[in-house]
């Protein structure tokens, strides 16, 4: 016998915006943009990429990409 509670788990991958959240819930708990940056310049101090907010913050020195597509 469980003594906890089980919750299904909501994700959606869409083209612009990913979704996550409990089945059942109104709004999702969370949501972040479906973009992925590459550094265009290579530096040892830097990442080699960069996912959602922190790539659309540093849009300017990266190559976006938009992994999913309707």
């Amino acid at each position: 016998m469980c003594d906890y509670d089980v919750y299904a788990l909501v994700i959606d991958n869409g083209s612009g915006i990913c979704k996550a959240g409990f089945a059942g819930d109104d709004v999702p708990r969370v949501m972040f943009p479906s973009i992925v940056g590459i550094s265009r310049l290579q530096s040892i101090d830097q990442k080699e990429s960069y996912i959602g907010e922190e790539a659309q913050s540093l849009r300017e020195i990266l190559t976006l990409k938009y992994p999913i597509e309707r």
